[in-house]
This record gives C-alpha cells, structure tokens and sequence, in this order.
C-alpha cells in the first residue's frame, strides 16, 4: 500500500485515522501543523496526503499550494468542517484529489482513498506507456538516423556516379562518382541544374514521360550511353534508373551511371594483344615453312659435295 501523511492539529482526529488507515495496510505517517507536514513531506514523500483545511498557522489550502510545487503528482484529500465549502472548492480549482466533510465516514474515506489509488496507478501506468513510447521514438529515430548515415555513405562513396532528382527533374544528390564522371562539382549542380541539362537527350525523354505520368516507363535495365563532360568530351557509361514514388504521385528519380571509359580501354588493349597474337603466329609459320625449304637446300647441297669429292657424275646428274 501507499505511504500516507495525515496532517491535522485535532490530536484525536489524528490517532483514530492513523489507527483506521494502518489496519488497512497504509505506511502513515502525522503531523499536527501545516508546517510540520511540509517538513514530514520533503523528508518522506507520501504519496497521499489528508490535510485538515482549517488549521492555526499554515491552513490546509496553502498546505495543498506548497505540496503541488514540490511534486504535483501527489495526491491532497481536504478534510472539511461544517461551513468550509468555499476552501473546498479553491482546493479542488488547486487540484486537490477530493474533500470530506467531517465527521470523517469510513466509507466516504474509502472512496476518496481509492479514487486517490486510481490516479496514481493510472499515472504510473501512463508513465510506463511514455516511457516505452519514448524508449520505442529513441530506437526508430536511431535506426532512421544509423539508415541514413548508411545510405548518404553509400551514395557518397561510390564510384558510379548517383544522381536523384525532385518531382521537376531538378537535381538534389549529387554524389563524388558523379563529379568525376560529369565534371561538374556539387555546387555547380544540386538546385541549379536540371536533368534536361545533364542528362543525354534520350534518357531525359524516357524520365520525362515517367515525372510527367504520361507513360509506363521502366529505366531499370542496364543500358549503354554516351554522356557529354563539363569539358565537352563523350564519355561512355552504362546507365539504369527509377522513377520514385510516395502515396500514388511521384516525387522524384534517380539514375546510376557506371564510368565504361576503363572498361573500354581495356577491351581495346585486348583486341590489340589478340591481333598481335595473330599476326606472330602467322609469322612462326612462315619461318617454319621457310625453315624446311632451307633445310631441304642444304640436304641437296651436301649430296653435291660429296659426289664433288668423289667424281660421282651419277649423283652430280
């Protein structure tokens, strides 16, 4: 059960309900003067308090004022005589949890009691529900948060240049691969340039159909284009893009172009390895053809020799 402060200067009042309230399994703890009872207060921190209203120095209503300023969670019952309606009232304007009039009835203190029980069960619930929906906010925005970072990485450190544009084709992401491709900086084109600008001709055509909605355009698959520098050098690249959409509208695209310039050369140095390879094949053939003759030559000189030698006109014919 609950810690509960009983704050009154009638001596007998305070005994029969400390005596009612700890049967009923309350931590109770007294005061005789509204002074007293903010010092029991601070020290102890009751969760209810029942405080007389009409009392010699601090009255029950300022009693009710200075507990709200030091926590405004605690519940204050008023406790009122004959004629006190109009501090009841204030009290409850003050957000005093309920009043009695006295003499004190077990069963109207029972109920002001559970009443008082509610609302703190409730708060604390409520407080249990914030805490997770704060602690359920923290996470989401951390995870949203870490997404981002992976994916502005992700764009920022890609070789392939990245490009996203707004529902009008102007340009908004702008990464590195993309200024080493193009030529342009980030300055030079996010919200200054559009796709119209960048873009070859006919795959601004095809985005064009897809931001304006007058057609069924699918820019995922790989193709090959050339793209013209800030320089004015043609620079091949292999492109794929996607119109994006929110909630039935669009609201922007983006287009992956992937530099081929290395990928060429290669392939140029390769057709040229292989036209080598071909032409020194020819040329082994040839010597070996060339070889064979030479030694069939020499086969037929030293017969010659040697009939030479021996004055063999047989073999010399």
């Amino acid at each position: 059960m609950s810690k509960l402060l009983i704050i009154d200067d009638e001596e007998g009042i305070r005994k029969v309900l400390t005596l009612s309230l700890a049967s009923d399994g309350y931590d109770v703890l007294a005061a005789a003067t509204g002074e007293e009872g903010i010092e029991v207060f601070k020290k102890e921190s009751p969760s209810i308090i029942l405080t007389d209203i009409k009392m010699p120095g601090m009255d029950g209503v300022e009693v009710l004022k200075q507990i709200k300023e030091l926590n405004p969670e605690t519940e204050v019952i008023m406790i009122t005589g004959h004629g006190d309606m109009d501090s009841a009232i204030e009290s409850l304007k003050l957000d005093a949890s309920d009043f009695l009039n006295k003499p004190i009835k077990d069963e109207a203190l029972s109920i002001a009691l559970k009443r008082a029980e509610q609302r703190i069960a409730i708060r604390k619930k409520l407080k249990s529900y914030t805490d997770d929906l704060e602690r359920m906010v923290r996470i989401a925005t951390e995870e949203v948060k870490r997404r981002a970072e992976f994916q502005n990485k992700l764009i920022t450190s890609s070789n392939d240049a990245v490009i996203a544009t707004d529902e009008k084709g102007d340009i908004i992401i702008y990464n590195k691969g993309a200024e080493g491709i193009f030529g342009y900086t980030r300055s030079e084109v996010i919200r200054k340039m559009n796709i119209g600008e960048l873009y070859p001709q006919t795959i601004v055509s095809e985005f064009r159909s897809g931001l304006d909605k007058s057609g069924d355009v699918d820019l995922s698959q790989w193709k090959e284009v050339a793209i013209v520098t800030k320089d004015g050098n043609n620079v091949p690249t292999r492109f794929s893009g996607s119109i994006l959409y929110g909630e039935d509208e669009v609201v922007g695209s983006v287009g992956f172009f992937q530099d081929l310039r290395e990928i060429k050369r290669l392939q140029e140095e390769l057709i040229t390895s292989e036209r080598l390879a071909a032409t020194g094949q020819t040329v082994a053939g040839l010597a070996h053809y060339i070889k064979n003759i030479l030694n069939g030559l020499k086969g037929g000189t030293y017969v010659l020799n040697v009939a030479l030698d021996k004055k063999d006109t047989d073999k010399i014919k």
